[in-house]
């Protein structure tokens, strides 16, 4: 019957309507990755129009994904997921929000203060600056376990999820770093992509040592 009420309701055969389907998908996609990026892409546009530009990508994702999901039906939705693994530790949205609310925060207050905190050249401020922010990534992470009761080798999956939406949204900041941060200068684009990956990479550790010591014999 699915075949004949995704007919019935665009017009469009069963071929058909599993073909558009599934470029509607790939096209909601595409424009999820694009709405991530334009923010960053230098354009002749002003700040208006480049807001309005972002608004209408996101609502053509938004009107992609939904017809796309009523063409292929809940067959083609449901093995489409198949090929998704998301974690179903009942913590994983609070983390991966976390991140994204970290992740927005730093970038706010590097485009104001970072050229204060990065400068190239000054090694005691570099090393200052690589000791707080592992000093405060210990501190928020295992402030973060305590919220949720996070023990043993769940650390590390909380500490995964916690770093992931950083690592990959500042991947786009460091690549259009002068846009990003015209505040800072531009050799400091390296020493901003080091200090960055040196604090993912204590989050991770937090994980990490958990699991050492649960495996340490007593």
């Amino acid at each position: 019957m699915e075949p004949l009420n995704r007919r019935a309701a665009f017009g469009l055969s069963p071929k058909t309507a599993k073909r558009t389907g599934l470029v509607l998908f790939v096209v909601s996609c595409l424009t999820f990755v694009a709405a991530l990026t334009l923010p960053f892409v230098p354009l002749p546009l002003s700040g208006s129009v480049k807001a309005g530009l972002i608004t209408v990508v996101v609502v053509l994702g938004e009107l992609s994904f939904a017809a796309s999901l009523a063409l292929l039906g809940n067959q083609y939705v449901s093995r489409i997921k198949s090929y998704v693994s998301v974690p179903e530790a009942p913590f994983s949205s609070f983390f991966l929000i976390a991140g994204v609310v970290v992740w927005a925060v730093a970038t706010v207050l590097l485009r104001f203060v970072g050229q204060y905190l990065l400068i190239p050249g000054n090694t005691l401020l570099t090393i200052a600056a690589f000791v707080g922010v592992a000093m405060l990534m210990v501190f928020l992470t295992n402030v973060l376990y305590r919220m949720k009761h996070i023990r043993g080798s769940d650390k590390l999956l909380a500490a995964t999820l916690f770093a992931l939406p950083g690592m990959v949204l500042d991947a786009g900041t460091v690549f259009f770093f002068a846009d990003v941060y015209p505040n800072m200068l531009p050799e400091a684009d390296f020493l901003l992509a080091a200090w960055l990956f040196w604090g993912y990479s204590v989050v991770l550790l937090t994980g990490l040592i958990s699991l050492k010591k649960l495996n340490t014999p007593t």
